[in-house]
């Protein structure tokens, strides 16, 4: 997945990258991911996935407060600058929603989401409460973070092309495709520690494969719900 330096892993990272490739790029090809690529988004498709995946980005801060308060000395560094990060976040997703014509009070009155998208967000409550650490790690740091800066690189193929949306319409887009690159490796170093100290090698890698699946599912219905408005 953001294997950069390949000599100084253990073997078993990249059997976890091989496992997650295959859905890494059942995410790219979502047609959320292909329509934006492709500067070919339909708005009122794409104000209900904004709308509908909104609680994932707002409550990201708060699931790295929970492992940040879980966290070995070691890897508390990490989740403190972490969350100064993702709690800009919100701002820009909400930035991004003004691009694409959301009214603002459908981010802050709660609406009813999708069901994939209530499992998935069930998914990271649940992981980084009660999982091992080194799961919630994989699952919330490794796995969905390095998935964002992917996301974030094809879709700015065809919305930097946008013109409607401007600069602060990109804005979370941007900030993922720059800079949440070292997130996902500082993550997987974490994850390593974890393991030397015990945990199980399959557990890290079905629970990244696991969040990954789940998050393809509730992009997927996100956005198709926004078909059935039309």
């Amino acid at each position: 997945m953001l294997d950069t330096c390949p000599a100084v892993h253990p073997p078993w990272v990249a059997t976890l990258n091989a496992t997650l490739e295959p859905l890494q790029d059942a995410i790219l090809k979502t047609p959320v991911v292909e329509d934006a690529a492709q500067n070919r988004l339909e708005k009122h498709r794409i104000q209900e996935f904004l709308v509908a995946f909104y609680p994932i980005i707002r409550d990201f801060p708060s699931w790295l407060q929970i492992l940040l308060d879980r966290s070995p000395d070691d890897g508390r560094g990490f989740f403190e600058d972490n969350i100064r990060v993702e709690r800009r976040h919100g701002a820009m997703w909400r930035a991004m929603g003004d691009g694409f014509g959301v009214p603002q009070e459908r981010f802050h009155e709660p609406e009813p989401s999708p069901l994939e998208v209530e499992i998935f967000h069930e998914f990271l409550t649940a992981t980084c409460q009660d999982a091992p650490f080194g799961w919630a790690v994989s699952a919330t740091n490794y796995a969905i973070e390095g998935m964002a800066q992917k996301i974030s690189e094809k879709a700015l193929r065809g919305l930097s092309k946008n013109a409607k949306i401007g600069h602060k319409g990109r804005w979370w887009l941007e900030e993922h495709a720059k800079y949440d690159d070292e997130h996902p490796v500082q993550a997987l170093e974490i994850v390593k520690r974890c393991v030397e100290r015990g945990e199980c090698v399959d557990a890290v890698t079905h629970a990244a494969f696991q969040s990954l699946a789940l998050m393809r599912e509730a992009m997927v219905a996100a956005y198709t719900d926004g078909i059935r408005g039309d």
